[in-house]
């Protein structure tokens, strides 16, 4: 079983800060475009939500599957799933048929770029003050959210029930 991070959207205050960890950390400059977390503002009805977006290191990664370089590979160790980057073509294939939008092509390189865990040690994580990045264990964080919904549903059930 493999470590993934995770994101509470409820938590996030869209400071950036992980972008601004993630690209000092690979890359040694403040430049979230070079990031690979990116927060995504959405506003709908005068409620802004900010909502990281980063690589779900999914059990069967279509980007890995479709990439026609097969510069993709898991990475035993951490369970990332991690670009080797001389063989990237660059070609994007890995940013289209994601279904999170997480790959992303470096615009100074013209290569995938896409979380590695930073090899078990997230810095995104580390430096998010909110707590809405964490890493852990996947089947954890499911019974977590699980729990946490439950807790929702029953404070709306017990607004509805009073009235």
């Amino acid at each position: 079983m493999y470590r993934v991070v995770t994101v509470d959207i409820e938590k996030c205050t869209g400071c950036r800060s992980c972008e601004i960890a993630c690209s000092l950390h690979n890359f040694g400059e403040c430049n979230p475009a070079r990031a690979r977390i990116h927060v995504v503002k959405t506003q709908k009805e005068a409620v802004t939500t900010t909502i990281p977006i980063l690589c779900r290191q999914c059990a069967d990664p279509l980007c890995m599957k479709m990439c026609p370089a097969e510069a993709l590979s898991r990475n035993e160790e951490t369970g990332a799933v991690v670009v080797a980057k001389e063989k990237c073509l660059g070609c994007h294939t890995c940013v289209y048929v994601c279904p999170f939008g997480a790959p992303a092509v470096d615009p100074v390189t013209g290569v995938c770029e896409k979380c590695t865990l930073c090899d078990g040690d997230p810095h995104c994580v580390k430096v998010c003050s909110k707590e809405a990045l964490t890493f852990g264990d996947e089947v954890e964080e499911s019974m977590h959210r699980k729990r946490a919904g439950l807790e929702k549903y029953l404070e709306h059930l017990a607004t509805v029930t009073e009235t």
